[in-house]
């Protein structure tokens, strides 16, 4: 199953160079369309748009909606991506990588491209929320009772706000 994000969409957009193996970056898309979209949509309305679009039966609607998504689940995935291939879990333990050809970045390098991508999955997080909020008539199950766990429709009834707000992040090794 695809999870809305593909190799050829995160190499086309520039997020992943050519030369990274898919293998070591691909489980981070499913990763980051569970735990941050799905998590803002609601399990129910994203199951629902995750039967259409691998079954390709999404309406225009949807695919203006996934578009959206599929930025955000990039960055995340990105972001992730960043400690992820910097250091590896080996049969020796956690591996840091290097080759003949570069160097490896430094601790605080990582943070801060790590901080960077996330910034941009924020973005498209909030452009996910305004257009669901602005739009959400043209989509029935998004509004259906048994949607009942999105972050985005608890939001709009939460005097709070949002809760986007992830700060500076660490890594801490």
């Amino acid at each position: 199953m695809v999870y809305f994000v593909t190799e050829r969409y995160l190499k086309l957009y520039g997020m992943i160079t050519s030369n990274v193996d898919a293998s070591d970056f691909t489980p981070l898309i499913q990763f980051a369309a569970k735990a941050f979209v799905k998590k803002q949509i609601g399990s129910y309305f994203f199951d629902d748009l995750l039967a259409k679009y691998n079954a390709q039966t999404l309406s225009p609607a949807e695919i203006e909606l996934v578009d959206i998504m599929k930025f955000a689940i990039a960055w995340r995935a990105t972001a992730e991506a960043v400690l992820s291939l910097s250091y590896q879990l080996k049969n020796k333990g956690i591996q840091r990588q290097r080759d003949d050809q570069s160097d490896a970045a430094e601790m605080n390098e990582i943070t801060f491209m790590y901080d960077n991508y996330i910034q941009k999955a924020l973005y498209f997080e909030l452009e996910l929320k305004q257009f669901l909020l602005d739009n959400k008539n043209d989509y029935p199950v998004y509004l259906d009772k048994l949607n009942k766990d999105s972050q985005i429709k608890n939001d709009q009834y939460n005097a709070k706000g949002d809760n986007f707000n992830e700060g500076t992040g660490m890594i801490i090794i």
